[in-house]
């Protein structure tokens, strides 16, 4: 396994322009924070101290499965809180070694551009490592993850944030690994609820990987219970099934759960 130093040098050259922004951006986002009683997660441009954990589950079809756990931490800074690292690390299994071991460690850059009462515009970079203790537990590569998004807030109080996501691999594939290159368009949706005890996100996506030739669908629907003050910030727990469609797709289905603790 290997590390790219292009890809360091990459992000930061994407990140650079984040010190300039106007500190109204963090701001607003902020007060947006402010105006809700609980800060659930669900509004993207709101970058809140977050840590959490989080099993998943696989099936593949064919008797085929893996198990993966997932440690990750969010960090905001800049004015008014318009930016954000996360570090994510996986623990998993393999599809047909079924061993534990970790996998990809990965960082995560956000930067909220432009937030208002009407709308909010915001772009990650997201650096996977090739850190993985084996082949099948990571994607074999450092594989850098850039995307936008522009989200609507709706005046029943609901959210529209559709993003385009583009995944590459930076030239350092393992033997017999192909090339991560993978266009995703993301159309997330939270409904405004008539009730405080739980939220629902649904966030279906159109996959396409280029070096297939291949596409498939995917439909992911989160529902979240608010569990009260812990850690000095807002607790949670959340299921979140996923199905995937089409002839290409890797896998049949997934779920996931989780634990997380957001503004402490």
């Amino acid at each position: 396994m290997r590390y790219s130093i292009v890809a360091v040098a990459a992000t930061a050259l994407l990140t650079a322009p984040a010190w300039a922004q106007d500190a109204n951006v963090g701001t607003l986002a902020q007060e947006r924070a402010n105006d809700q009683e609980v800060n659930n997660g669900t509004n993207p441009t709101i970058l809140a101290t977050t840590a959490g954990i989080q099993y998943k589950y696989t099936d593949f079809g064919s008797g085929f499965s893996n198990d993966l756990f997932e440690a990750y931490s969010l960090v905001p800074f800049g004015a008014g809180n318009n930016m954000s690292l996360e570090f994510r690390l996986a623990y998993a299994s393999g599809p047909i070694d079924d061993s534990y071991g970790l996998g990809d460690l990965s960082l995560k850059f956000t930067h909220v551009l432009e937030v208002n009462a009407s709308y909010g515009i915001a772009y990650t970079a997201k650096l996977s490592f090739d850190s993985a203790d084996r082949p099948d537990l990571g994607a074999g590569q450092t594989v850098l993850e850039l995307s936008g998004f522009y989200a609507r807030f709706l005046k029943n109080g609901g959210i529209v944030a559709p993003a385009l996501v583009q995944t590459f691999g930076l030239g350092d594939e393992d033997p017999g690994r192909n090339k991560v290159n993978i266009t995703t368009s993301d159309f997330y949706y939270v409904p405004k609820l008539s009730t405080n005890i739980m939220y629902i996100t649904f966030d279906p996506a159109l996959i396409y990987d280029w070096e297939r030739d291949k596409g498939f669908a995917s439909l992911t629907t989160t529902f979240g219970f608010p569990m009260g003050k812990a850690f000095g910030g807002d607790s949670q727990i959340f299921i979140a099934p996923q199905i995937l469609a089409g002839a290409n797709r890797p896998a049949d289905w997934n779920v996931q759960v989780g634990y997380k603790v957001i503004g402490f």
